[in-house]
């Protein structure tokens, strides 16, 4: 049976886990670009212990960046300590195989054992897959913004 880890990312995971990022560049809501995100975001999340693999086989099949950035402080949350999720993606390969389920219930199972009390992003509006995702794990729909040159939806969930 396959089993799944979900750890901390490792630097030498750096160009596994670009290409992750670069394969999802084009796919149907994605606003990331072959800049953004790119191996300085990857060292930078490493070096701040907030980047997250998930492993099928001993194979980086998804990555999530979790922590307390402040990107968001400025909208209205209901979380009072909550972490921020960032740069979620699911290897090209494995998409609508439900990976980022398990990845999100990896990231949510670890946020609460970092003792954050919620959890809080952004998500394009445009991004009907990553949107029916984040619905079906429970996460609330709680406003909406536009930043970067796109519109986002703003989500949470309460721990």
């Amino acid at each position: 049976m396959d089993e799944y880890i979900f750890v901390l990312a490792k630097s030498e995971e750096i160009p596994e886990i670009v290409d992750i990022y670069n394969g999802l560049v084009g796919t149907p809501g994605c606003t990331w670009s072959f800049d953004y995100p790119n191996k300085e975001t990857a060292e930078y999340d490493i070096k701040k212990d907030s980047l997250y693999v998930l492993k099928k086989n001993k194979k980086i099949i998804a990555v999530a960046t979790v922590g307390s950035f402040n990107e968001l402080n400025d909208l209205e949350w209901k979380p009072k300590n909550p972490c921020e999720l960032h740069r979620i993606g699911v290897i090209s390969t494995m998409l609508n195989q439900g990976i980022g389920t398990i990845l999100l219930q990896n990231t949510i199972k670890t946020v609460k054992e970092l003792k954050y009390d919620g959890m809080r992003f952004l998500v394009s509006k445009k991004n009907i897959s990553a949107l029916a995702l984040y619905d079906k794990i429970g996460f609330e729909r709680c406003g909406e913004v536009f930043m970067h040159d796109i519109d986002f939806y703003c989500y949470q969930i309460v721990f």
